[in-house]
């Protein structure tokens, strides 16, 4: 692409015993097209030996600037990050994740192209135990009740700041998903990249998505709890009429009778529910994956 380079992107890192992945998430931003850039490595606690001997092999690196905290978990490990960042714009990227050379050239020049948007993320190749590719689509309704948006997403820093960070008490997960709702409320909305550049490493023993999981319906709760006001009835209804003809992930109908089982449905019944589908999905994927080869 020939666009100028001259807007400081910082990418933040959050870290916690990664060894195994870490060098190679740093070295694929470190080899990314667009110029202006800087690495914010948070190591959050580690005291794996192999993750502290790749900490301190980046220790005089110029591109990346390492931030140490005792372990507070990774919404406040991201914040720490963006308290140090330069730069005019923000990509989140966790260390066991990387990224195409053209990444954040993609996610910038889309962003200066659309108004309309406020920040940007691409589809992903999902890695280890899960293979395929993941499209991801933003519709502020379906997003209301069902997480779709990545993690790593491509926001200016001003944007960020004036709408709060992350929610450092969110440490069992989807603090990205409450961030995306909090800045949909304020009409602040994510674009869609159609291009694969993010590579997300699945891990059903990972960190958080364990928890998560199992967590889903406290956490949605804590969310609407949060966004109250956001989630009055008036005001779905108001978001389902703007946004239903908007491409979406599941037909908006599904979406409805999900919101209607989050309300009056046992919590146990939707967990299992929930659990269940999950697992249709990923082993029809792994299926499919397998008949393509």
């Amino acid at each position: 692409m020939n666009f100028e380079n001259h807007k400081m992107v910082s990418v933040i890192v959050p870290c916690f015993n990664s060894g195994k992945t870490l060098r190679k998430t740093i070295n694929s931003i470190k080899n990314q097209s667009w110029n202006e850039k800087e690495v914010i490595l948070v190591n959050d606690g580690s005291n794996d030996e192999k993750t502290l001997e790749i900490l301190d092999s980046f220790k005089n690196d110029s591109l990346v600037k390492i931030i140490n905290q005792n372990n507070k978990g990774l919404p406040a490990a991201r914040n720490e990050g963006v308290k140090f960042a330069k730069g005019d714009y923000l990509f989140f990227l966790d260390s066991d994740d990387w990224i195409e050379e053209n990444t954040l050239e993609e996610l910038f020049v889309n962003i200066q192209n659309d108004k309309k948007y406020s920040y940007a993320f691409t589809d992903c190749f999902l890695e280890g135990e899960s293979k395929g590719r993941r499209k991801k689509i933003f519709n502020l309704f379906e997003q209301m009740f069902i997480n779709q948006i990545p993690y790593s997403i491509f926001i200016p820093k001003k944007t960020f700041v004036e709408n709060g960070l992350y929610d450092e008490n969110m440490k069992l997960g989807y603090e990205d998903w409450e961030l995306n709702i909090r800045l949909g409320s304020r009409n602040v909305f994510g674009k869609r990249i159609p291009k694969p550049l993010f590579h997300y490493n699945v891990s059903n023993s990972g960190m958080l998505i364990s928890k998560s999981v199992q967590n889903h319906i406290n956490i949605w709760k804590y969310i609407k709890f949060k966004n109250k006001k956001f989630y009055k009835f008036r005001n779905i209804v108001n978001v389902f009429y703007k946004w239903r003809l908007e491409e979406c992930n599941y037909p908006l109908i599904i979406v409805f009778i999900w919101y209607l089982m989050l309300n009056f449905l046992p919590e146990f019944f939707i967990l299992r529910t929930f659990l269940f589908f999950r697992r249709i999905k990923f082993l029809f994927k792994k299926l499919n994956f397998f008949l393509k080869i």
